[in-house]
């Protein structure tokens, strides 16, 4: 087992002055139609750091002795934008600010956020703000530069948002309670820690089952078939994941059951699934990065494995077709009739 060590405020700084490390810093950006938050920082606070000079800048600070990074970027988006609400989405990427900072040598951790709703305040930080979109941003008078680089790095974050392994998912506890958050690679690198997902399994009038084919850019599976569903991803709820999940794989909206909650534990993860089931007729559209092809099956001939040239994802799919029987046998039976 891992031993956690808790360390003093004291036995911290003697590291410190024995090693002299970078400070750490946290900048959050902010995607809201293809445009990024930035503030200008309040000449107040310049003043008071040695002159300081004052920029255009995503919002952001130190991290704190007792905050993780993703905790730090939470309250950097509380404290320097209020009124905003985003969901945390993924981890941008690392770089030395050397040079950039008059006060200290640092490294700068970069996370993207996604905009849901609100407009910033003004407040002891920053005192204006603005949307911009890339050009606007390298062209912007006063912008800061070290922000100015990471415009490349940026446009792939967003672009891959939604299916990095850097994705930042709720954590829970072994009672399935949360605690916090974790990114993704972390959550499918160990069964110590545990995350949830929503498992939804969707049946059309006929008694079929719908499943897709996994593309074959998915780290785990490709091209095998498979039920819908995603992981819980900070900022929403189980409920929110399963209908989300449900547009982007299906393209529908139906009303979901929730059947039970199953803790899934594997060699490298651990993750409860809320099982949600429904029923709909189509048509079905998706997104073809996160799915290669939609099928309707026969259930009663996937448990019988009659889908000779087919690979299916049996963890899943046979248990829970077996779990819904009373669901789809029904139906299978009224449209034979």
């Amino acid at each position: 087992m891992l031993t956690k060590y808790k360390i003093s405020k004291e036995k911290q700084l003697k590291e410190l002055n024995s090693r002299v490390p970078p400070i750490l810093n946290v900048d959050i950006v902010i995607l809201k139609d293809g445009k990024y938050l930035v503030g200008f920082m309040n000449p107040k606070r310049g003043k008071q750091q040695d002159g300081y000079p004052q920029y255009w800048l995503f919002p952001g600070g130190r991290v704190r002795f007792t905050e993780t990074p993703e905790e730090a970027a939470h309250r950097i988006l509380t404290k320097e934008t209020p009124g905003i609400s985003a969901q945390l989405k993924k981890l941008i990427t690392v770089i030395s600010d050397r040079g950039h900072d008059s006060r200290a040598y640092g490294v700068t951790i970069y996370y993207l956020f996604e905009y849901k709703s609100g407009k910033p305040r003004k407040n002891d930080q920053l005192i204006r703000f603005k949307w911009v979109n890339r050009k606007e941003l390298l062209g912007l008078p006063r912008a800061y530069s070290l922000d100015q680089r990471i415009v490349n790095e940026i446009d792939v974050a967003i672009r891959t948002r939604n299916t990095s392994e850097d994705e930042i998912l709720v954590e829970v506890n072994k009672q399935n309670k949360v605690i916090g958050i974790i990114p993704k690679r972390i959550a499918h690198s160990t069964n110590k820690r545990y995350h949830r997902a929503a498992h939804i399994i969707i049946f059309n009038s006929k008694g079929e089952v719908i499943l897709q084919k996994r593309p074959i850019t998915k780290a785990q599976m490709p091209g095998y078939w498979d039920i819908h569903g995603g992981h819980q991803a900070d900022g929403q709820t189980i409920q929110q994941t399963a209908q989300a999940e449900l547009s982007e794989e299906l393209g529908i909206t139906t009303n979901l059951q929730f059947k039970k909650v199953r803790l899934l534990k594997l060699q490298k993860q651990a993750e409860f699934a809320h099982v949600y089931y429904g029923i709909h007729d189509g048509p079905y559209g998706f997104d073809r990065n996160e799915v290669e092809k939609i099928q309707a099956f026969d259930p009663e001939k996937i448990l019988k494995g009659k889908y000779k040239n087919y690979k299916f994802v049996d963890i899943l799919v046979k248990p829970y077709l077996r779990d819904l029987k009373k669901v789809w046998e029904p139906l299978r039976r009224k449209h034979k009739k």
